[in-house]
């Protein structure tokens, strides 16, 4: 609300600074050697009237009650209808004042009419400004300029409309990217909400294996699951975190299956001790370290996962390798399906997920922008 205000009082300040320069330009038209020939820059301030008229009851009264309630046939039929009066019927109707008695020169009629006043003694000559006809000659019908005050009637419409759908214009496409980046946020905190519960169910699978086969290692486990939860629980809501926590949080998890498969799986990490201070998405890295864990342990022959990270030149890069388990769960694919989603919402084709299974091993490698 405060910011289409602003923007309000922004268009009628345009408004405004055009109009002053209008009322500004006859200053220097009407100025000679002497100084400024007022009675001019008055004529010309009162031929100015009638448009300011024009465009305040054109943009303050027919464009919100008509034009934008898109009423368009009753809004033409009013704006013809108002340049109409203003511009032709008006000036037909108007009554002139007497004019001012100026002595000692003749007075004789417009040029385009006969002598109407002949000379007549100094005390009694009359000499009407310019613009006004002495009272009984009729007022002829001004072809020429009724078309031009219809023309410049014309082009202050045309000006107040282009500037108010400017300013509409960017109203809207304001409005727009306020829609459109609460529904990325509304989509990123679902696809963020799926994560949560299908890293604790894995998870929670692993600890209740390791319950029936060794009490003590599911005791560590649960601790090592409280830290992880500590993290989603307190820093995922964020948009981004220090990458410093994100890496604890991976080694945290990492700790945790090493309780799970000890001696089952070599984990080679590779990974700066001193992370860089970037920010990051939160659980962005997790997907990969997990699905490496689900999908490529195997029972029947040596498994490994190796974990590399690296940031250069504003891109960060993670690389998970695993085996193939022959027998390894087959599932939907959700959690990868979910990082391509949110990688698409947050970098566009700035960030990108490549995927290889060949030779038994499968790579996954994970590239996004980061900064400080």
């Amino acid at each position: 609300m405060k910011r289409q205000m602003n923007q309000t009082i922004l268009e009628n300040g345009v408004y405004g600074l055009l109009w002053a320069v209008v009322l500004v330009v006859p200053l220097f038209g009407y100025h000679d050697g002497s100084g400024i020939r007022w009675c001019g820059v008055f004529h010309f301030w009162l031929g100015v009237l009638p448009f300011a008229l024009l465009f305040a009851l054109h943009n303050y009264l027919l464009v919100p009650l008509l034009l934008m309630r898109r009423r368009y046939g009753v809004y033409v039929l009013c704006v013809v209808a108002l340049i109409g009066l203003i511009f032709t019927a008006v000036p037909m109707l108007v009554i002139r004042p007497e004019p001012p008695a100026f002595y000692g020169r003749e007075v004789r009629a417009y040029p385009e009419e006969p002598a109407a006043v002949a000379e007549v003694p100094t005390a009694q000559v009359f000499l009407p400004p310019a613009g006004i006809r002495p009272p009984g000659i009729p007022m002829p019908i001004r072809w020429g300029r009724m078309f031009n005050d219809w023309l410049l009637a014309v082009l202050v419409i045309g000006c107040n409309l282009a500037i108010r759908f400017l300013f509409k214009s960017i109203q809207d496409d304001r409005h727009l990217k306020e829609l459109e980046s609460q529904r990325l946020k509304t989509e990123l905190n679902y696809l963020k909400a799926q994560v949560n519960p299908h890293f604790f169910m894995n998870t929670l699978n692993n600890i209740h294996a390791l319950i029936d086969i060794d009490g003590e290692r599911a005791k560590e486990t649960v601790i090592e699951l409280s830290r992880i939860m500590r993290y989603v629980l307190y820093d995922a809501d964020r948009p981004t975190v220090p990458l410093r926590k994100e890496m604890e949080f991976i080694d945290n998890y990492i700790r945790l299956m090493r309780i799970r498969y000890a001696g089952e799986v070599e984990i080679r990490t590779l990974c700066p001790a001193d992370p860089p201070d970037v920010q990051v998405p939160p659980l962005m890295l997790i997907t990969l370290t997990e699905n490496a864990f689900k999908h490529g342990m195997s029972y029947r022959e040596g498994s490994f996962i190796d974990i590399r990270l690296t940031v250069e030149e504003g891109v960060l890069s993670y690389t998970v390798e695993n085996s193939v388990a022959p027998d390894a769960e087959r599932g939907s694919g959700v959690g990868l399906e979910n990082l391509r989603k949110r990688l698409g919402l947050l970098y566009g084709s700035a960030g990108s997920l490549e995927t290889r299974n060949a030779g038994g091993r499968y790579t996954a490698k994970l590239k996004i922008p980061v900064k400080r």
